[in-house]
């Protein structure tokens, strides 16, 4: 087990992608803002160091929000203060580890990184909580990798 008990899988996600925005307080709090007021519900956000006086910053949403999206990407794109046009990608699915060792979650996250590497499957985006390990793979990958970290974790 290795400390993961359950895998599963959430199909159809998208990921929205900032990419040098300004480096405030409130940049990640404003654009996040935008897609809950436009009824996206948001999962795995995930920002990068600071780079000078900009930011990256991504996070994903179910692919049927699409049009939600697209308005707000639209809000966003009017927001004078905004210096960065947010991109969308789609064609990903996200694989959830739950387990009882999600507290010592380093080593967990670290055995699923590498079998999903030597199996040639790439993970875009990782979160980690005490709850669950979240892992990003573009969905064409969706069932090998459920495969590879079952093996991985000998479920």
């Amino acid at each position: 087990m290795y400390g993961v008990s359950k895998i599963n899988i959430e199909p159809s996600l998208m990921m929205i992608s900032m990419q040098d925005a300004e480096f405030k307080g409130n940049t990640m709090a404003r654009y996040l803002q935008i897609f809950a007021d436009t009824g996206v519900v948001v999962d795995m956000i995930s920002q990068s160091a600071p780079h000078g006086t900009s930011m990256d910053f991504s996070f994903t949403a179910s692919s049927s929000d699409l049009p939600l999206v697209m308005k707000a990407i639209s809000a966003a794109n009017l927001d004078k203060d905004a210096k960065a046009s947010p991109l969308i990608s789609v064609g990903y699915s996200k694989l959830n580890l739950f387990g009882e060792e999600m507290v010592t979650s380093c080593g967990v996250a670290a055995r699923a990184l590498n079998a999903l590497a030597m199996a040639g499957i790439e993970v875009l985006l990782i979160t980690t909580s005490d709850l669950d390990i979240s892992l990003l793979v573009r969905s064409e990958n969706e069932d090998a990798a459920y495969e590879v970290l079952k093996k991985a974790y000998e479920l």
